[in-house]
């Protein structure tokens, strides 16, 4: 008679046990097992592929429609802009004229900066008292804006009044000119102009190289949370982790099978949300016309680095999600210590957005923002292959040195089992 064999299913159907001369995979099948749970579930199909496909490009073409919104209200709105001292420079104001865009009151020196503060006007210009006889006696006239540098429509206003300054400014130098017997081209003798080269970026690539490291590092490590959570402090609620541990595997197959499931599910949200950034790019749908407009575009070499760099990334979010997870004694507390394991991810990410992407080499060391610096390079076609190589070395070490402490957390009775 053949040799019966033994079949014992633990949690979610697990079988980690063999018949006799095979040996399975128990690392491939912890995968498995973790993999399919995780997407059987609702949450994790809306997180992790209908938000990055469908919210993300929907996200872009709302952005777009209020920033030509805002644009258009803030071009056809008139702001009342006050001047200090306009009767004792005639000849200024005759310059400046009645500009279209703004409304000029006059106003006191002393009363201009509590009216910008109380919003009763958006700027205030002071004309020097003395300002008629400098312009007379060809001098430098030097004006002051006031502004609330921290208001929108402040700075706006005073954007505005600094043209009609610029323009009044040539009226006055064409009047000099004129009376010196002088060409127009005597006060400009360098004509200075900026061609863009065309294999280069646009001005708008900055925003985007600015923005989607940021954006996709949060990405890849929201799609690992619930996965995570449900693989350790999920088990320990539901007490199913108990019969996991009895099971054939050892510590370190279960730690890896789940380490690799937790490590794919951030590596297909982080795709995904690659593929959903793109599509306003590459869709050609004139809902999206404002990208192009704006100088914005992504090319295919800068998309396959991003997908490149996100692996590592989700190795090493995998590991601190997995890490979390097992510390914790439920899913409310592994919750709970996400906070600051959020912020160690968001303080790296947000310092690639002001970080040139040409930075120094030892930031390729720095976990997080070296996988943002090398996306930003990607996006501005400036990738350096040392600086590439030796991000993904860094963060390969610091995702096993994840899975490393999670491992010695697994071998611990008194972490593994509190409840």
């Amino acid at each position: 008679m053949a040799e019966p064999t033994t079949g014992m299913r633990p949690a979610g159907g697990l079988d980690l046990n063999h018949s006799v001369g095979r040996q399975p995979n128990r690392v491939a099948v912890v995968f498995a097992k973790e993999f399919r749970e995780v997407f059987r579930d609702r949450r994790t199909l809306i997180g992790v592929v209908i938000s990055p496909l469908l919210i993300t490009p929907l996200l872009f073409l709302l952005l777009g429609t209020f920033i030509s919104s805002e644009s258009r209200k803030m071009r056809s709105e008139k702001m009342v802009v006050g001047v200090a001292n306009a009767s004792l420079a005639p000849s200024i104001m005759r310059s400046i004229g009645a500009p279209a865009h703004l409304t000029l009151e006059p106003v006191s020196p002393d009363r201009a900066e509590a009216l910008i503060k109380d919003r009763k006007i958006r700027a205030a210009l002071i004309i020097p008292r003395d300002a008629e006889r400098g312009l007379a006696a060809h001098r430098t006239v030097k004006v002051e804006i006031l502004l609330d540098a921290g208001n929108e429509k402040s700075n706006a206003a005073a954007m505005r009044l600094r043209e009609v300054l610029q323009n009044a400014g040539k009226g006055i130098l064409q009047v000099r000119l004129k009376e010196l017997k002088l060409p127009a081209e005597f006060a400009t003798p360098l004509d200075v102009r900026e061609t863009p080269i065309k294999t280069g970026s646009g001005r708008g690539t900055l925003i985007i190289a600015g923005m989607l490291p940021y954006l996709l590092a949060l990405a890849c490590f929201s799609s690992g949370i619930y996965a995570a959570n449900d693989s350790v402090a999920g088990e320990k609620e539901r007490g199913t982790l108990e019969t996991l541990l009895v099971s054939p595997a050892s510590r370190r197959e279960l730690v890896l099978g789940k380490f690799a499931a937790v490590a794919a599910i951030c590596c297909v949200g982080s795709a995904l949300s690659v593929v959903g950034m793109s599509i306003p790019f590459f869709s050609g749908l004139k809902a999206f016309d404002w990208i192009a407009r704006g100088g914005m575009h992504l090319t295919l070499s800068g998309i396959g680095v991003t997908m490149l760099m996100q692996i590592p990334l989700a190795f090493l979010f995998a590991g601190m999600l997995l890490t979390v997870s097992t510390f914790a004694r439920n899913q409310k507390e592994a919750q709970t210590y996400l906070g600051p394991t959020m912020i160690a991810i968001i303080v790296p990410a947000m310092m690639s957005m002001v970080t040139g992407a040409e930075a120094p080499m030892g930031m390729a060391a720095v976990p997080v923002l070296n996988a943002s610096l090398i996306i930003k390079q990607a996006l501005t076609g400036s990738t350096d292959p040392a600086f590439l190589g030796l991000a993904l070395g860094a963060s390969l070490l610091y995702a096993a040195l994840s899975v490393g402490v999670c491992t010695r957390l697994f071998e611990r009775e008194s972490v593994l089992l509190r409840t």
